[in-house]
């Protein structure tokens, strides 16, 4: 995944300069062709942190509720203005229809939008007709026998894939309700990606590299949407 491989880079850089910070000549640093082009995708993937962040750093699900039109206007643009930014190929109409389908449903099952985002951001980067080599579908990666038990007639289409979407990820949270709110946010995420049989019989999240990778990136990018380290 392109998320993925930024977040990669992103750690070895980190490490990178503070081991190498001291000593390092500005001369050295600008005729590293290597080093601008790394720095340009960090840029690039931390400028979709701050579109989210300038607008509604503090905001919760509650407080739309009680804004006023234009602020649950500049709300909106915040999301739209990253949804656009992952897949500058959408039109505006979807880009419309996956942002209210997110708020939407997000209040509806009682989850912070800016979570469902982060989800959606990795499964897909917010491609409506992606399909995985395994066959998952859609902006939120439903794979056919899911989308076949959700009674979904199009796993392709922006808001029925997004209510899917939603739904199982309040039924994963829901399954976990006991446990510590990190565990919690874990495991379920964890069962998304690896599915809930995978995460009972380890107990926690399972040893797949894969499914580590998404737990860490989609909570880190969730982390940096509601403005945290």
């Amino acid at each position: 995944m392109v998320i993925v491989k930024i977040m990669l880079k992103i750690i070895k850089i980190n490490s990178s300069l503070k081991a190498k910070a001291r000593g390092i000549k500005l001369n050295d640093l600008l005729t590293k062709k290597k080093f601008f082009l790394y720095a340009v995708k960090i840029m690039k993937f931390l400028r979709a942190y701050f579109l989210l962040l300038i607008l509604f750093l503090n905001i919760s699900i509650q407080s739309v509720h009680s804004a006023g039109e234009k602020e649950i206007e500049l709300y909106l643009k915040a999301y739209r203005q990253a949804v656009s930014y992952f897949n500058p190929n959408l039109t505006l109409k979807n880009i419309d229809l996956i942002v209210r389908s997110i708020v939407y449903y997000s209040q509806q099952y009682k989850l912070d939008p800016r979570m469902v985002m982060a989800v959606v951001a990795i499964e897909s980067t917010f491609k409506v007709y992606a399909t995985s080599p395994a066959g998952a579908q859609g902006l939120g990666q439903l794979m056919p026998e899911t989308a076949n038990a959700l009674n979904l007639s199009n796993p392709y289409d922006p808001l029925q894939n997004i209510q899917a979407t939603v739904r199982i990820l309040k039924l994963n949270f829901n399954r976990f309700k006991r446990l510590p709110y990190q565990n919690q946010v874990e495991n379920a995420l964890a069962s998304y990606n690896a599915g809930y049989g995978a995460v009972l019989k380890y107990g926690g999240i399972p040893p797949y590299q894969e499914t580590r990778w998404y737990v860490y990136t989609v909570i880190y990018l969730w982390r940096k949407f509601c403005g945290l380290n």
